[in-house]
């Protein structure tokens, strides 16, 4: 009987290695997946994506826009909620890896933190949406696209799903009505059964379309990260490129990003729209240039004005910002009583791009926050910004 129990453990373990022998690329990932957000990996993780996901490749300018530099301090402190917060204890605290301001065109203020370097990739989160509606507004310049029309008239293959009949203005502004689940806590919530997807393999389109209606679109405000997805869908079906294409030829080859990036994607191809840019930090305020001019490159108009302010301007009473509550205008952020020309990108743990048109500033945080879902990260964030902008003025 023994010996029958060792040779069925035997065959066991070598039926158990084959398996994970043949499909070790996906327990790779998936166990990547897993460990993206431990304590003594998430820094690491968050500028090495590439080795735990599918990318593709973003090649860098042949011709880098170059930055001037005109060094002033950060200030030692800034006030949040009637207390004098310490700014190196803060950025300590969120785990900051990086700090670029950028003040008329000069790099006022730039560091690396925890070992991380300028030359990193990391990862943008939905700093990433941002992108999308840059890219989208230019299809929208071109009259591909018109707004008040619903997704199914774009997508037919959405017919039945929760997007079908919903307006893909309401879908820029996160109101589609879509029931999701955005909880990163949760191992069930929806968003992580989406990074379990990108781990093991998987069409991110097909998880779209079976998604469901959950309320009325256009009343309320309601974060459902794979709006992003469809309004990227969108923008491939009427451009007929890929969202990585587009990103080299409207926006990295226009506006002379010094370094590679990469973008992940599912196993089909398709690029993980709402969350996937990973790109020096440098590059991220290039962009930063871009939006703080109202889609204006040098002498080229690359997006236009009308979109950028539609992009940064709340288009309903349920998407102004507050005394302490956030606005939203199409896939960017704007702050409480934001003010004009004020608004930023955002991504999870701790990655911004902040612009005040007014002061001619542009600031880059990126960190691996694990606090960041605390309830008043980005708040307290804005703050600092704030702070930063009132030393420069």
């Amino acid at each position: 009987m023994w010996q029958f129990v060792k040779k069925f453990l035997l065959i066991l373990v070598i039926l158990l290695t084959m398996v994970v022998t043949l499909n070790w690329d996906k327990v790779s990932r998936l166990h990547s997946v897993i460990t993206l957000f431990d304590k003594e990996l998430i820094v690491n993780n968050f500028s090495n994506m590439e080795q735990a996901f599918w990318t593709r490749k973003i090649t860098r300018s042949p011709a880098p826009y170059q930055f001037e530099y005109q060094q002033y301090a950060l200030p030692a402190a800034f006030e949040y909620q009637n207390k004098s917060i310490n700014v190196d204890a803060f950025l300590t605290r969120r785990a900051t890896t990086a700090l670029l301001v950028l003040k008329n065109d000069k790099i006022t203020f730039e560091q690396y933190y925890l070992g991380t370097k300028a030359s990193d990739k990391r990862i943008s989160w939905s700093m990433a949406k941002s992108f999308v509606s840059v890219l989208f507004g230019m299809q929208v310049d071109a009259g591909n696209i018109d707004i008040e029309k619903t997704v199914g008239f774009y997508l037919p293959e959405m017919q039945g799903s929760g997007y079908e009949k919903v307006k893909v203005k309401h879908v820029l502004q996160m109101s589609s009505g879509v029931k999701w689940d955005e909880n990163y806590l949760d191992f069930n919530s929806d968003i992580n059964k989406m990074g379990r997807l990108l781990a093991i393999g998987g069409s991110l389109d097909n998880m779209t379309t079976a998604l469901e209606s959950e309320s009325i679109s256009g009343q309320s405000f309601h974060y459902v990260s794979m709006d992003t997805h469809v309004i990227a869908m969108i923008l491939r079906r009427v451009s007929g490129h890929s969202l990585i294409e587009l990103v080299q030829n409207k926006l990295w080859n226009k506006i002379g990003m010094e370094g590679d990036a990469a973008w992940i994607t599912d196993s089909k191809g398709n690029a993980f729209a709402l969350g996937g840019l990973n790109a020096q930090t440098r590059d991220y305020a290039r962009f930063g240039r871009l939006l703080l001019n109202n889609g204006r490159w040098q002498d080229k108009q690359l997006v236009s004005q009308a979109w950028l302010q539609a992009s940064t301007t709340a288009g309903a009473d349920y998407l102004q910002s507050g005394d302490s509550t956030l606005g939203y205008g199409y896939q960017i952020w704007l702050p409480p009583l934001a003010q004009p020309g004020e608004f930023f990108c955002v991504g999870v743990y701790g990655q911004y791009i902040y612009v005040n048109q007014q002061q001619g500033i542009v600031i880059v945080k990126n960190s691996a926050d694990k606090l960041f879902m605390d309830g008043y990260s980005k708040q307290e964030t804005i703050e600092f910004f704030r702070a930063i902008v009132a030393s420069l003025a």
